[in-house]
């Protein structure tokens, strides 16, 4: 009778160590789970430091590059010995997005870019992430490449800005001659009701006696 209610109990125990083990093997499994997780975030997290860091690093390189002076490439202007052109200054590199480090093959001087093989443009292109859907030939995605660098279009410098500063003062210029002779025809008007019209009769107002002096 003993013998079989120790059995009984052995089982019970052997049960409740299974219970307990597949408890404790469930509750690994979600450990591991989370922190499989918690790293995939941290990854994550770490990857978007990296590209907020490029993003403003290739900001600031994008506007610094805009200061810079580009060159005229011009058959006349290689060929003459009066107007020597300064060196190019060299560009500030752009990083990539996704390592924020500067691509090896990115151009020392804006001249560079016109003497880079369309290959080499287009692999640059994208490790910098540049969206270059519908660009097919290789001078615009070299123009691509200077707009992303910040250089703009070829020969033009800061042309392009300077003419829409300009182009805006034209328009201020413009308004306020428009306001000032809109001012000096309200004016002109303004007089003109003020004038009496020549052969009109300049008697007193209606209803006004003139006093009667007396007579010689």
């Amino acid at each position: 009778m003993e013998l079989h209610k120790t059995e009984s109990d052995l089982r019970a125990l052997d049960q409740k160590v299974t219970l307990l083990l597949t408890k404790s093997q469930q509750q690994t499994a979600r450990t591991e789970s989370l922190e499989k997780k918690i790293h995939a975030l941290e990854a994550r997290n770490a990857e978007l430091e990296t590209r907020l860091k490029a993003s403003d690093h290739n900001a600031l390189s994008r506007h610094l590059n805009s200061l810079l002076p580009t060159t005229h490439h011009s058959p006349s202007s290689s060929c003459s010995s009066h107007h020597t052109q300064p060196p190019p200054p060299p560009l500030h590199a752009l990083h990539s997005p996704s390592t924020n480090t500067a691509p090896k093959s990115f151009p020392r001087k804006e001249t560079d870019i016109r003497t880079m093989p369309a290959a080499d443009v287009t692999a640059l292109l994208k490790e910098l992430e540049v969206d270059v859907k519908g660009v097919v030939s290789a001078g615009e995605r070299k123009a691509k490449l200077r707009e992303y660098v910040g250089v703009g279009a070829e020969g033009n410098g800061g042309a392009v800005v300077e003419a829409a500063a300009a182009e805006g003062g034209r328009n201020k210029a413009k308004g306020g001659a428009e306001e000032e002779g809109k001012k000096i025809v309200d004016g002109v008007g303004k007089k003109e009701k003020g004038m009496q019209l020549p052969g009109k009769a300049t008697g007193p107002p209606p209803g006004k006696v003139l006093p009667i002096g007396p007579r010689d």
